[in-house]
């Protein structure tokens, strides 16, 4: 699908008469399968976001983007960091472990500390 749709842009870009990107045969049967393949995976994306957030509800408190972000970079501590206020209300940042698999301490904006045993 990407290599189709950079082909016909790379095909745009060459020859910017209008006239002549209408004549290319199959153009609009191409253009409409790849939307027709955008849409589905549009869907199966919304969904997989969907099953996430039914199971932490917290989630439905971010957009889309951050919660792709989460998911995909969640080892990541700075990535938490910054979507945690979205989050918990009162959270400002966190500790993490040694080696990072852990939430060691809350902290509030105003510096309260919360150490977390568990």
């Amino acid at each position: 699908m990407d290599e189709e749709f950079r082909t016909i842009m790379q095909g745009i870009g060459e020859n910017k008469h209008v006239l002549n990107i209408c004549n290319v045969p199959g153009l609009k049967d191409t253009l409409e399968m790849i939307l027709e393949q955008l849409e589905r995976c549009q869907k199966a994306l919304n969904d997989f976001l969907e099953e996430k957030r039914s199971k932490f509800p917290r989630f439905y408190f971010i957009g889309d983007e951050d919660l792709l972000e989460i998911l995909g970079q969640s080892s990541t501590g700075n990535v938490i960091q910054n979507i945690l206020k979205k989050l918990f209300a009162g959270i400002h940042n966190v500790d993490f472990s040694q080696n990072s698999d852990s939430v060691i301490t809350m902290k509030s904006s105003i510096g309260e500390k919360v150490p977390l045993d568990t």
